[in-house]
């Protein structure tokens, strides 16, 4: 069953936050194109913001290893919610240009972490671009 997922997390370090994200993306790349998760992640005001999409039982496993990892900490699951189809598809890891409104919609969920996270994943979906060394992986082979 194909379910999406948003999490809010703090960074453990503040300072070059978009290298950290790109770190974590490099390092996520191989395993997401494994298990067929794709998504966004978005380092915001000392914040990792990340909108993720795959298979029930590989996004109970990633959960598990975000929780243990020491680069973040305080990860609120904001919302989980089954979908027909993948909002990222052809995507391991997509980065967000950011524009106001991007900010704006981040600033309330880190916030507020009980709105509705949706219309912010539309709006990263609408504003992905690859993260530096990161891969796609092909839906078609799902």
């Amino acid at each position: 069953m194909l379910e999406r997922l948003v999490y809010v997390s703090t960074a453990a370090r503040r300072q070059d936050l978009a290298g950290q994200a790109a770190a974590i993306a490099e390092e996520a790349r191989t395993r997401n194109l494994e298990k067929g998760i794709g998504g966004a992640l978005v380092a915001h005001d000392g914040h990792f913001v990340q909108a993720l999409e795959g298979e029930r039982p590989g996004l109970d496993q990633l959960l598990k290893r975000l929780e243990d990892d020491p680069r973040h900490y305080d990860l609120v699951l904001v919302d989980r919610w089954r979908v027909e189809e993948r909002l990222f598809a052809g995507w391991a890891m997509a980065g967000v240009a950011m524009d106001a409104a991007t900010r704006a919609g981040l600033d309330a969920l880190i916030a507020d972490r009980t709105l509705d996270p949706r219309p912010l994943v539309e709006t990263l979906r609408g504003r992905a671009v690859p993260m530096s060394g990161t891969a796609t992986y092909s839906a078609a082979a799902e």
